[in-house]
């Protein structure tokens, strides 16, 4: 994930039976990613799988906050419809990520699957209460606020400051950085140009221009719409810190 948005608190309830289109299987059934919540967790049976189709949504803005989440397989997008109309898309959930946690009652953010996900759900209570006995998970659980306090500030100079160029390069950088992807490698896009663009606050128009700009410069290759080509990881990185690369 882009972990760009933060949320607070670690509270949760019950467990509850899964919501209409989705579906569970035991925790044992898949190859969780690492880190101490996944692992105590499975041990204790508390999580379950949840799985569902593109476009379904896990929980909704204003709705009872009571699971957060972590991410199997596939991407979710964290997001608010604004008075105007307007969509703008805090953070995506990428395979390790977690989100979901909040500091009131209800959730700020609607979150919704980009592609179809496998997700484990936590009631907000059991996370809370493996947050007290255990030191790894209250370590695990502090990372990621952290990481979502750090992301957030990030997205807010970017969206303020940045321009166009500097925006969609900082993206590809974060989403490079996030699946340890190196130049000459592949980065796959869950997302599309219009979530891209929603994220960055900028047209669809303007983020396609700005990619096709970055493929005559040779910087990336773009083999089809949902995977990108690394060729200059260096000039990327210069080119979201604002400075002239001289391609």
């Amino acid at each position: 994930m882009l972990n760009v948005h933060a949320q607070a608190s670690v509270q949760t309830a019950r467990r509850m039976p899964l919501a209409a289109g989705s579906s569970s299987q035991k925790l044992n059934d898949f190859a969780l990613p690492n880190g101490a919540i996944s692992e105590i967790a499975e041990m204790r049976k508390i999580g379950v799988i949840v799985n569902l189709a593109r476009g379904k949504t896990v929980f909704g803005d204003g709705e009872e906050a009571r699971y957060s989440y972590k991410v199997v397989e596939g991407a979710v997008r964290l997001s608010k419809i604004m008075l105007d109309g307007r969509r703008q898309i805090a953070e995506f959930a990428l395979p390790g990520d977690m989100f979901g946690f909040e500091c009131g009652d209800v959730y700020a953010l609607s979150a919704e699957a980009v592609t179809p996900v496998t997700l484990v759900r936590y009631s907000r209570s059991n996370i809370e209460r493996l947050g007290e006995e255990c030191s790894d998970v209250r370590r695990e659980l502090l990372k990621h606020l952290r990481r979502g306090w750090t992301s957030a500030q990030a997205h807010l100079v970017m969206l303020g400051r940045q321009s166009a160029k500097e925006r969609v390069a900082a993206f590809l950088v974060a989403l490079a950085e996030h699946r340890s992807v190196q130049d000459g490698q592949s980065l796959e896009l869950p997302m599309g140009r219009q979530d891209i663009a929603d994220y960055l606050g900028l047209t669809i128009e303007t983020v396609c221009r700005t990619l096709t700009d970055f493929k005559s410069d040779r910087i990336i290759a773009i083999p089809d719409r949902h995977r990108v080509i690394i060729r200059n990881l260096e000039a990327l990185e210069s080119l979201a810190e604002g400075e002239d690369t001289g391609l």
